[in-house]
């Protein structure tokens, strides 16, 4: 089915680019639901489930002062079993929340900035005291640029293997489903006009979250799924934070690995 795709955006990309960009943010905008592995799921279990008015899902560890955890594309909150411990030892307690159509939270649909707004929803609920530190992982940390708009955001942030340019994360989409020039500028404008931010907007270099906060950006110079050179134009556009480079991390072990959990805890 993968290897179809391709074929068929390909020639309705040739006769009718408007449907074409219609079904690709179809396409776009809704992730698929992971099984959890049963490291996970159990890990899962141990943390309390909240419900939010908005039947949103979050699992709580802990007691203390609060943290937020923000899972990436296709994730869920209990993607952080590694770090969770990790933090509750130092004495704080985690949320680690399921946002709109991920892990075990409503919907089929999401994107960065409808993200962010539920994300103000559930937090201006006012079931926790305002967090200490704020984390978010790929999608995740790139929810934090429109997020920073609408709501006030912790001292500390970490942001771990994010998109920075959100309009390359469509560039990308529409070249490896085969978009035509055409095709593609239809698919930007219609991911615009279903949102109240442009794609510049909703990007993280254009939103400076080092001006009145701590950041700690952390990313892979062998990430297969955000290219390092997001990173780099981030470190570039931002007044100031701690950036840290790994190797042989890839993608998701940024938020798995010892020594680099280590780091951000102490961070925090």
């Amino acid at each position: 089915m993968k290897k179809l795709i391709p074929k068929l955006f390909k020639f309705l990309s040739a006769i009718s680019p408007s449907l074409a960009a219609r079904l690709a943010l179809k396409l776009f905008m809704h992730p698929r639901r992971a099984k959890r592995s049963d490291e996970e799921m159990q890990f899962l279990l141990t943390g309390e489930q909240i419900t939010f008015a908005s039947q949103r899902k979050a699992r709580t560890w802990g007691k203390g002062p609060v943290i937020w955890l923000l899972h990436g594309w296709e994730s869920r909150g209990s993607t952080f079993l590694k770090l969770i411990p990790l933090l509750l030892e130092k004495g704080y307690k985690v949320i680690a929340w399921d946002g709109p159509a991920h892990g075990d939270s409503p919907g089929k649909s999401s994107h960065v900035a409808k993200n962010a707004m539920a994300l103000s929803v559930d937090m201006d609920e006012g079931l926790f005291e305002h967090p200490v530190a704020i984390l978010g992982h790929s999608f995740g940390g790139a929810t934090l640029a429109v997020l920073s708009n609408i709501h006030a955001l912790p001292k500390k942030v970490i942001i771990c293997s994010a998109p920075t340019r959100i309009k390359n994360v469509f560039s990308n989409f529409a070249k490896m489903i085969q978009l035509n020039e055409k095709a593609t500028e239809k698919f930007y404008q219609l991911a615009e006009s279903g949102s109240d931010y442009s794609l510049e907007q909703v990007s993280l270099v254009n939103n400076d979250l080092s001006i009145g906060h701590d950041v700690l950006i952390i990313h892979d110079q062998e990430d297969s799924v955000i290219p390092y050179s997001d990173f780099l134009a981030l470190k570039k556009s931002w007044q100031s934070g701690r950036f840290i480079t790994t190797e042989s991390l890839d993608h998701r072990l940024t938020i798995k690995d010892t020594e680099i959990l280590k780091t951000i805890v102490a961070f925090i």
